[in-house]
């Protein structure tokens, strides 16, 4: 399992919480995940991967994916919970 930080990572338009401050857009960098899944909890919109758990805010989301399944995630720390912004299958 490979966890990284990217400071100059992607920009993240609306669903990733851009800021404003005194008129300038600031975007907030996105953390990166990639591994195996462990399990998937759909009532609770939640995925699990070796280094923790990841929520996530559609069940869209989550309708191709599976225990077992290799992903990446890009996901932003909200209020202390890990929250997706994208699943990708590998």
């Amino acid at each position: 399992m490979n966890t990284r930080t990217t400071v100059a990572g992607a920009l993240l338009l609306a669903t990733a919480g851009l800021a404003t401050t005194a008129n300038a857009w600031v975007a907030i960098p996105a953390n990166y995940v990639e591994g195996i899944v462990q399990s998937v909890d759909r009532d609770a919109r939640t995925l699990t991967v070796a280094n923790g758990t990841y929520h996530v805010r559609s069940l869209g989301e989550l309708n191709e994916v599976n225990a077992g399944d290799k992903v990446d995630l890009s996901y932003l720390n909200e209020a202390g919970q890990n929250v997706v912004i994208a699943v990708t299958l590998r």
